[in-house]
């Protein structure tokens, strides 16, 4: 006689969490967009406004990679405020915070200023992901792939955006960083009103979040997993930590490469990174759709496979048309690894029940932790050995992710990936003796 009755509870759970994907992917997007376009605009102004300020070179980079610095600290904590205070209450600190680093740099002429508000920013940025990922986790049964791939490509418009726009702000007011930076105050605000009016954290959809919870617990483990007991989470979050390292081993050297090795001019460079935001926009979501149609266990190998090949490529073809195609594959691997990575996350985060929180931020803060010493393994590599030795190592760490990785983690999830996650029709009823 019961079971009429709780087929009909969960029938009300899957409408109501249908009616929070809508809201929550709507705010997740434009809330992405509207953050990139506002920092990209400031990541993009701030060396030349520090260079303006007297700053010296070293000033300039310490201040600009003072941001990666504090997100492995910050992910870890986001994750627990998540899980103690409600995905709502979390996402909408880091987007607040993100607004208080905007209107500050109004203030600030002096290095430490500037160096306060980057980390600031850095805490900001590094809380977002968490609390974003765990509402999608939370709030979607399918569609993982492209319901990352949406997001990540709002992020990626977005900054393609931002460098147009300040751009264009600093040559129309000759130069005026202070009208940029009130700009950037402006759509800094317009995540905070997408967060609080779109992001819902009511008693009828907690329910539902802890009933998806309790039934994907129920299929898994007979508690809430942690990352360093968890073989799987911890194949997760070492392909996350080596994936993001050698991705990022060229991320602050390719100009160099591409400007002292291959001989490009600027004007080729900056062609090279207009078709380099085709492909991310383009490969996106085919990698999403893809990751949902056929699995996410092929697409977790891209990003190792691609930057063995493009590694391969920059030391066979020093040319335009090799930094090219290097760059492309390099960008392919990127943009499928991306809502892939995304959905893993998301996946472990959904079945980590009252921990989710604290899952989705260990992991994703695997991914930051790679890709923070990418670019110092590579500058240390490059100045001992050289441009060769660099690019061979970078190859051997990315086939070694998908030998030693890869293969395995899509060896456990095979069976898991064959199975939709749904809501059943009715909770599954524990045989009674």
């Amino acid at each position: 006689m019961k079971k009429p009755r709780q087929a009909s509870r969960w029938r009300r759970i899957a409408v109501l969490r249908e009616r929070s994907l809508d809201a929550s992917l709507k705010a997740v997007v434009v809330e992405g967009f509207f953050t990139r376009l506002a920092f990209g605009a400031l990541t993009f102004a701030l060396p030349l406004y520090a260079l303006q300020l007297g700053l010296s070179f070293t000033e300039v980079g310490l201040v600009a990679g003072a941001k990666a610095l504090v997100q492995p600290l910050v992910k870890p904590l986001m994750g627990m405020i998540v899980d103690r205070y409600g995905t709502r209450r979390g996402y909408l600190a880091a987007v607040v915070l993100q607004l208080v680093g905007a209107i500050l740099l109004l203030f600030v002429t002096s290095t430490a200023g500037l160096l306060a508000i980057r980390l600031l920013q850095g805490a900001a940025s590094s809380a977002r992901d968490p609390a974003s990922i765990t509402l999608l986790a939370a709030r979607t049964r399918k569609r993982l792939g492209r319901t990352f791939s949406a997001a990540i490509g709002a992020k990626d418009l977005g900054n393609v955006s931002a460098g147009l726009l300040a751009g264009m702000v600093l040559a129309a007011t000759g130069g005026r960083f202070e009208v940029l930076w009130v700009l950037v105050a402006v759509i800094a605000l317009v995540p905070v009103l997408v967060v609080w009016a779109w992001v819902k954290d009511g008693p009828r959809m907690a329910e539902a979040e802890r009933a998806a919870s309790s039934s994907a617990l129920d299929r898994t483990l007979p508690h809430s997993p942690s990352i360093l007991r968890d073989h799987r989470l911890r194949m997760i979050a070492s392909l996350g930590l080596l994936a993001g390292m050698t991705a990022h081993m060229t991320h602050s050297l390719f100009q160099v490469y591409a400007a002292e090795v291959a001989g490009l001019a600027p004007g080729q460079i900056g062609l090279i990174y207009s078709l380099s935001i085709a492909m991310l926009l383009i490969a996106g979501p085919l990698a999403g759709w893809a990751g949902d149609r056929f699995g996410n266990g092929l697409l977790a190998s891209t990003r190792g496979v691609a930057n063995a090949l493009s590694s391969m490529v920059y030391v066979l073809f020093p040319s335009f048309a090799g930094v090219l195609g290097g760059r492309l594959i390099d960008d392919a691997g990127k943009a499928a690894f991306r809502p892939t990575w995304g959905a893993l996350v998301a996946s472990a985060a959904r079945e980590a029940g009252p921990r989710r929180g604290r899952v989705a931020a260990g992991l994703d803060t695997a991914l930051s932790l790679g890709e923070a010493a990418g670019p110092l393994l590579a500058g240390l590599i490059w100045d001992l050995w050289g441009i060769v030795v660099f690019f061979s190592v970078r190859a051997v760490l990315g086939i070694g992710t998908e030998l030693l990785l890869g293969r395995r983690l899509r060896s456990l999830t095979r069976n898991e990936e064959r199975e939709a996650i749904e809501v059943p029709d009715e909770p599954r009823v524990a045989a009674s003796g």
